[in-house]
């Protein structure tokens, strides 16, 4: 098969794979991200499709035969295509998920802390977020660099083709429920991050709740706001290294979660 000299049956099934990488690549936390050019992401995943194909094939991943099955006409083109589309949409959401998990958990210690009003905007993800979000998420994309979470996501990619072939993807009731759990997952982690300093600052205020009825001339509203920024803080400090191995242990979950979806997508 050469590069330059595709038939017409390699020339279907690999746009097919270029639709699903190209998705994918779009969802995907850190090559995804919005502030970067869609031009690059375009390119990025010609390349890889390019370098791959060759090796799907040759592993057998993908038959060019199949093609002549459903490129017979324009129903099985577009079915195909739109079938691609929505598996590498369900992969990148699902990795997508793990940093939802964080940023939900940064978002809501920010909330304890008072910072609810002190946003900014984020490229990451086209809206506003506060400033504990945006430091704890930046930590967060480290750590998964560190783990290598950009091979994971293609590895998994490469390997979603053994488990569904182009095209075969599915929506069955085991893909609604899987998708459901996932998103309870997500939740419990948040709040598992936000946790420490939910506990913290709740014993801030019950200490300010006692001040404010013994000393009913105090000014609680200005000191809980200021204390409570400054224990927020200083639990962030301390908590750094929990937050590294809550965070990690949430990344490396990222290969289970996309291999329980891909299975409940195969037919």
């Amino acid at each position: 098969m050469s590069l330059f000299n595709f038939n017409h049956e390699e020339i279907l099934s690999f746009f097919a794979v270029l639709v699903r990488f190209s998705v994918l690549i779009t969802v995907l936390p850190f090559v995804g991200d919005k502030f970067i050019p869609s031009i690059a992401k375009i390119l990025f995943a010609l390349a890889i499709s390019v370098v791959l194909y060759p090796a799907l094939v040759t592993r057998s991943f993908i038959r060019p035969g199949e093609a002549l099955v459903w490129g017979m006409s324009v129903s099985g083109i577009v079915g195909t295509i739109v079938l691609e589309a929505l598996f590498g949409l369900v992969l990148g959401y699902t990795a997508r998920l793990t940093f939802d998990s964080i940023n939900f958990g940064s978002n809501l210690a920010g909330n304890f802390m008072g910072f609810a009003t002190a946003s900014s905007y984020d490229p990451h993800q086209e809206s506003q977020t506060q400033v504990i979000a945006e430091l704890q998420m930046a930590l967060a994309m480290l750590i998964f660099l560190v783990l290598d979470g950009h091979h994971i996501m293609l590895r998994a990619t490469l390997n979603s083709y053994q488990i569904v072939g182009l095209g075969k993807a599915g929506f069955t009731e085991l893909f609604n429920q899987k998708l459901i759990q996932l998103t309870g997952q997500v939740i419990r982690f948040g709040i598992q991050i936000a946790a420490p300093m939910a506990v913290s600052l709740f014993s801030v205020n019950i200490i300010f709740g006692i001040l404010a009825k013994s000393m009913p001339q105090l000014n609680v509203l200005v000191l809980s706001f200021a204390m409570s920024s400054i224990v927020g803080f200083m639990v962030m400090l301390i908590g750094v290294p929990e937050f590294q191995s809550v965070t990690r242990n949430i990344l490396e979950r990222m290969d289970d979660w996309l291999l329980v979806m891909m299975q409940a997508m195969a037919h």
